[in-house]
């Protein structure tokens, strides 16, 4: 069952629950107050014709005399009057009907005490059939009763009468009442209805494949929101199924061409193509050369799938910050002297910092060979470290609860060492710019040779922010690159294992 057809089912079982309920609620209320109108009427028409019978006896007329008036005048009324004698036999009829019959009196109507209010309606079946109720009043003298005046009406209701006298407008209203209901249920159940068939829809066109599809964020405030997560989340995807195959194709020909030079170069050693001992050892060279271009891409994938696994586990201890970007500077010394390049160190005592040695040697590492690699003969890298106050503390959000803003409050700012890495290279262009931390991404599409995967920056990114900090990247082309990494100088908020992918996701919006 569909869940329009759903919630129109739902829909008529309010309306007849709530019909009946109201049907049983008006016959509750509905059978006392038609009975107490129906009782005032026979007691005021019935007073109103003894009064004037009375009014005829206390002229001195005699009883057949009173009689002969009563009949001339109850024939001009249109409710029903009767005249009984003292014993309750019908003398006169309006209608001349049931003059003769013989109609019960309450016990106690000739008590003195008793008041008009006080006497119960009696009940009559005709000869027809027909069921009636009458009030009697007495009329003469209290000593020497002449009888009774009684108007007579269609009998007081029980609950069967009013059952049969309400129903069929009741009916009709309740009707309409469905009716109105079912087309107001219709436009309603569409509208609930709509927004989760064009996420279904949506749904089912991700799943083929087409990652362009977006829904409409329009509605009330709660589609608009599942609206807006759905599209947040086909972005997700998109990007991720875009890394995907930046990654086969890099990998591929990562993998490919160091197992090339392998394969050649082995099977020259094998076929004796190599007869000297130099040709040999610059085989050797380029095998081992390339096996640790491969070592190095899988050490990357294994890094980055341990930060998804949740894996990795972040020491903390007290680290100086300043002797592990000295001994990073040391060791890459040698390659920027061999492609002419100047490191300029520009810090001087850094404040402590709390986390992995090792790790952050890895990001430092990573951000400087890149800027010697991209360097020209004769540029420079320049090493800056200092202290930022008043920052904004990045924080994690938890999964189903992402939000465009993920920083702090002001209130809750903090202190960081600003580590910056700047080289005179030529530049990141400004669409590769916002895409370079993503997994698998890299900015040369050309793939030369010892350029890297495209992971270095990734994992570099997940490093930094285990830690508590985050990092940012500045590039205009040909005014070289700029590299700032920022980590909280107290251990507040530091966690110390990189959460799986799937359950915690980390946004930060940088200063």
């Amino acid at each position: 069952m569909t869940l329009t057809a759903r919630l129109l089912l739902s829909y008529l079982i309010i309306i007849f629950v709530s019909l009946t309920l109201a049907f049983g609620t008006l016959i509750l209320v509905a059978r006392p107050a038609q009975n107490r109108l129906a009782r005032l009427r026979l007691t005021a028409e019935s007073r109103q014709a003894a009064s004037l019978v009375n009014g005829l006896y206390r002229q001195g007329l005699s009883t057949e005399t009173v009689l002969a008036r009563f009949k001339v005048a109850a024939a001009e009324q249109e409710s029903r009057l009767l005249f009984l004698d003292p014993q309750g036999q019908v003398l006169a009829d309006s209608r001349g009907a049931w003059v003769g019959q013989q109609l019960p009196l309450p016990v106690s109507i000739d008590d003195p005490a008793l008041s008009l209010r006080e006497i119960e309606p009696q009940n009559f079946v005709a000869p027809n059939g027909d069921e009636f109720s009458y009030i009697p009043i007495p009329v003469g003298p209290a000593e020497n009763r002449a009888g009774y005046i009684a108007a007579v009406g269609p009998r007081l209701s029980g609950l069967l009468g009013v059952l049969s006298e309400l129903s069929r407008g009741f009916l009709a209203a309740g009707g309409v009442a469905v009716l109105v209901s079912l087309l107001l249920g219709v436009f309603i159940a569409r509208s609930i209805a709509l927004p989760l068939q064009q996420m279904a829809a949506a749904a089912g066109a991700v799943a083929a494949g087409d990652y362009e599809h977006r829904l409409p964020e329009t509605g009330p405030p709660e589609i608009k929101r599942v609206a807006h997560s759905f599209n947040v989340m086909i972005g997700r995807v998109e990007s991720s199924q875009r890394a995907m195959r930046d990654f086969v194709s890099n990998v591929s020909h990562e993998l490919k061409t160091p197992l090339t030079s392998i394969q050649g170069f082995s099977q020259a050693i094998m076929e004796g193509a190599t007869y000297d001992e130099p040709a040999r050892k610059r085989a050797a060279g380029i095998i081992h050369q390339e096996a640790g271009r491969m070592a190095r891409l899988v050490e990357d994938l294994l890094d980055l799938a341990r930060i998804d696994s949740g894996q990795i586990v972040m020491k903390k201890a007290q680290l100086d910050l300043g002797q592990i970007l000295t001994s990073t500077v040391e060791r890459l010394l040698p390659q920027a002297a061999q492609q002419q390049i100047r490191l300029i160190k520009k810090w001087n005592t850094l404040p402590p910092v709390v986390g992995d040695g090792d790790r952050l040697a890895q990001v430092f590492t990573n951000l400087l060979d890149n800027a010697v690699r991209h360097t020209p003969a004769g540029g420079q890298v320049t090493i800056t470290g200092q202290t930022a106050k008043g920052l904004p503390r990045p924080r994690r959000v938890q999964a189903g609860q992402v939000q465009p803003d993920a920083t702090t409050a002001l209130s809750e700012r903090g202190d960081f060492v600003e580590v910056s890495i700047a080289d005179s290279g030529p530049g990141i262009p400004a669409q590769d710019l916002a895409r370079i931390f993503e997994r698998f991404y890299q900015v040369d599409k050309s793939r030369k040779r010892g350029k890297g995967t495209g992971l270095g920056l990734t994992i570099t990114k997940e490093i930094v922010e285990a830690h508590g900090g985050y990092i940012r990247a500045e590039s205009a082309a040909g005014e070289g690159t700029k590299f700032t990494v920022f980590l909280p100088i107290t251990e507040a908020d530091v966690a110390t294992v990189i959460s799986p992918r799937r359950y915690t996701q980390r946004i930060s919006k940088f200063p």
